[in-house]
């Protein structure tokens, strides 16, 4: 939103926690959306996400004070918090093992195509316009979702089985799905084994899947994201292009869409190991010549010729991010623990994400302003590049398997058999 078309007068500061402020609603919310998922289901508790978040724009558009804004946003971020826990679960469980890949990336291809949308509209409008249009998207999903039939695996952990049954034939759009269906209560039975509580999810049978779902959810935000996204505008406007700082975002927007939906044509293809060790190394490697633009501008270089440097290494670390970091994690995070634990899972993986984006949104700012913005780009870039050897031993592939193959391959005892 642009801020100087904002109705109530904002500070730097209180823009930095109006973006950080969010990052606590998608916290706090992660807990009762795991218990949620699992007696409601997923289907009902994305349904329920759809309320705060037309809340919170109202508040916006009627808001006086900017505690009103905080308040809205804390909301806002309760529906984020929300749809990354149970969207990747979700869409993971209902998609057949060819193209499970390419369908959980849609949520991130709709994530970028919500903040292309953003961009456009709030560069140019002011805080209430711009919510009252945001109150449409959440409309519009109640309306089309409801008709949605929830997950098979879901209903079968609830002993709903002709439920289930019903709900896995109108998704594959045909009625022979007798083998699938039985595979899939076959899973749901194993993974039973397991209680679904934080303490079953730090098992040594889950050690593996954990390590994987908390490195990615570091490595998604210490690599700068939060910041470049939310910080768009004023990074363009620091590096002085001939675009404009609003233009500018939505050309990152668009480039954003983009590489979202190629990604959903390439993780089923390449591959989810290949995408992440990509959507690493390249995010370092820009964010190492960001770093050093800034560092020679701020010791007096004449840099102005060499603009077009950081804005392409800008537009490469979002192609890069999007490719990989900014979906294919959630591919993952949806693969690898069982049906019980996913709810857990995803809670885990939210709160953790969060918590590290709350720290990336306040120390951009902070570390910008006492040391230089070059410093923030080169540390992002030290922490993309630590990230590497994770990616490279430590991340399985996991494309074309089935849900129960990739777990019985991370289960530890199978992984020792292998080695004998």
């Amino acid at each position: 939103m642009n801020p100087d078309k904002s109705p109530i007068p904002i500070t730097s500061d209180e823009g930095s926690w109006i973006v950080a402020i969010y990052v606590i609603g998608t916290i706090v919310i992660t807990i009762p959306v795991a218990y949620s998922m699992e007696k409601l289901g997923r289907k009902i508790t994305l349904l329920l996400g759809a309320v705060p978040l037309v809340i919170g724009w109202i508040l916006i558009g009627v808001s006086q004070s900017v505690t009103v804004i905080y308040i809205a946003r804390v909301l806002c971020g309760f529906t984020h918090g929300l749809s990354y826990s149970v969207l990747p679960m979700y869409l993971a469980e209902i998609a057949s093992d060819k193209v499970r890949g390419s369908i959980t990336i849609m949520l991130t291809v709709m994530a970028k195509f919500g903040i292309l949308c953003s961009y456009a509209i709030g560069s140019y409008t002011d805080y209430r316009t711009t919510a009252w249009i945001g109150m449409a998207p959440p409309i519009v999903f109640v309306i089309f979702f409801i008709w949605l039939p929830d997950s098979p695996y879901f209903l079968i952990g609830k002993n709903r089985d002709k439920d289930a049954l019903i709900s896995l034939e109108k998704l594959r759009g045909h009625k022979d799905v007798q083998s699938e269906y039985e595979m899939m209560h076959s899973a749901v039975r194993k993974s039973e084994e397991n209680k679904g509580t934080f303490k079953e999810i730090m098992s040594w049978d889950n050690l593996h899947a954990i390590v994987i779902i908390l490195g990615l959810a570091a490595v998604q935000q210490l690599c700068g994201s939060q910041a470049v996204i939310s910080y768009a505008q004023i990074i363009f406007d620091e590096v002085g292009s001939d675009l404009g700082g609003a233009e500018s975002t939505i050309v990152l927007a668009v480039v954003q869409l983009a590489a979202a939906a190629l990604s959903s044509v390439t993780v089923d293809k390449f591959g989810r190991k290949p995408l992440l060790m990509f959507s690493v190394l390249a995010p370092a490697i820009c964010n190492t010549i960001v770093g050093v633009y800034f560092y020679l501008r701020a010791n007096g270089q004449d840099v102005s010729g060499l603009a077009w440097l950081p804005m392409t290494a800008i537009m490469i670390f979002i192609v890069a991010y999007s490719l990989g970091l900014a979906s294919v994690a959630f591919v993952v995070l949806g693969e690898v623990f069982p049906k019980n634990l996913r709810a857990t899972a995803g809670a885990v993986f939210t709160i953790f994400a969060s918590a590290i984006g709350f720290g990336v949104a306040k120390m951009f700012q902070i570390v910008s302003d006492d040391i230089g913005i070059y410093a923030t780009f080169w540390i992002f870039a030290g922490f993309s590049y630590l990230f590497v050897p994770f990616i490279w031993f430590v991340l399985p592939e996991t494309k074309g398997k089935s849900l129960d193959t990739i777990l019985e391959e991370l289960r530890p005892k199978k992984r020792a058999t292998k080695m004998i």
